[in-house]
């Protein structure tokens, strides 16, 4: 039984903990930012109204007790407490108001506030804080299949790997790791090799190219993208997320190949970028640049015998006159095994007439 208190806190107490750095608001386990700008203003609104809203959850944390202090995390609001600082700073208007135009009274209103909170008696590196956390939004539609998986496998090597790949881990912050970026579970080995890699090509092709939006990849659509990309590459193709799935339980510990893949990624992204394609290409469509990505790593042993310009040129012609059953593939059922085949098909065809 995990001990808990309900209470409640004013906004005002909150906003001064976040920033006093008491109350860390984005942790480990946390998702990105991905509320829109409406969702920030109806849920603003809700307050200037007075209405409720549901509980925030805060794990307690550990007391320091040389320093006489504590820093808690936020398990379940961070999307809630954004958007209240970001009101407070002016960031944006609620029906044409901003904080700043409320008026003395509506202010402190505002601050007054009071906020149902839901207080664990846990460690931030608590093993239950992160499960607390997906059993929170285990039925809810506000978290994707990636970002549920993305928590619940946060140290597997295997997740660890593709997030490397995708900019989503901070190599910087791992010894002082005080605001909770990382989760502390992850083995100090892995940063120790992690910044030995040089991933600047891959993360440019995935991040850099207009594949994803700036909203995908705060959703981690990419992170998804990179993992199946992995798994085709060690094992062939197959349906949807099957073998990904498998892998992040198999690898979980260690992921023995990690050396080889980065190496053929990062190589593989450093072919494409060099083709200079147009910034809307259409190769650049989420489930070419995939296909492409996997085709080129495969052959990647034999890369020297592809002639660039003549792999750009056949790739633009074939975007010129686009067989109709690869045009399927590419937009319906992409994530099929058999419509991953048949552009992996064409996509060969194309390699084996660019090389000299």
């Amino acid at each position: 039984m995990i001990d808990y208190r309900v209470r409640s806190v004013s906004l005002l107490n909150l906003v001064n903990d976040i920033r006093k750095g008491v109350l860390i608001p984005d942790a480990y386990f946390q998702r990105n930012l991905v509320w829109r700008e409406i969702h920030n203003k109806d849920f603003i609104k809700t307050i200037l109204l007075g209405y409720p809203f549901p509980q925030i959850f805060i794990s307690k944390g550990k007391v320091d007790v040389e320093n006489m202090s504590t820093i808690s995390c936020i398990v379940d609001g961070q999307q809630r407490t954004n958007a209240i600082n970001r009101f407070i700073e002016n960031t944006f208007d609620v029906e044409g108001r901003f904080y700043k135009d409320l008026t003395s009274d509506e202010q402190s209103d505002f601050l007054k506030y009071e906020i149902a909170v839901i207080e664990l008696d846990l460690e931030n590196d608590d093993p239950k804080v992160q499960e607390i956390f997906q059993r929170i939004n285990r039925t809810s539609n506000s978290l994707t299949a990636i970002e549920k998986m993305a928590s619940e496998f946060s140290t597997s090597e295997y997740m660890l790997v593709a997030k490397l790949l995708g900019n989503q881990i901070d190599l910087e912050n791992e010894n002082n790791n005080e605001d909770f970026k990382e989760d502390p579970n992850i083995p100090k080995e892995f940063f120790v090799w992690a910044r030995k890699q040089k991933v600047s090509k891959f993360n440019q092709l995935i991040t850099g190219k207009n594949v994803f939006t700036s909203r995908d990849i705060a959703k981690k659509a990419h992170l998804m993208h990179i993992l199946n990309i992995m798994s085709t590459t060690l094992t062939g193709f197959f349906n949807r997320n099957e073998r990904t799935n498998d892998f992040l339980v198999d690898y979980a510990l260690e992921f023995e190949g990690k050396n080889d893949i980065i190496l053929k990624l990062e190589s593989t992204a450093d072919f494409i970028l060099k083709l200079k394609l147009k910034p809307k290409s259409y190769w650049y469509n989420k489930s070419n640049v995939f296909s492409l990505t996997v085709a080129i790593a495969n052959k990647i042993e034999d890369i020297d015998s592809i002639e660039i310009e003549k792999f750009k040129d056949n790739l633009e012609l074939f975007e010129q006159d686009i067989p109709g059953d690869y045009k399927l593939s590419a937009t319906e059922a992409v994530n099929n095994k058999r419509e991953r085949e048949l552009r992996d098909k064409y996509i060969n065809e194309i390699i084996d007439n660019s090389i000299t």
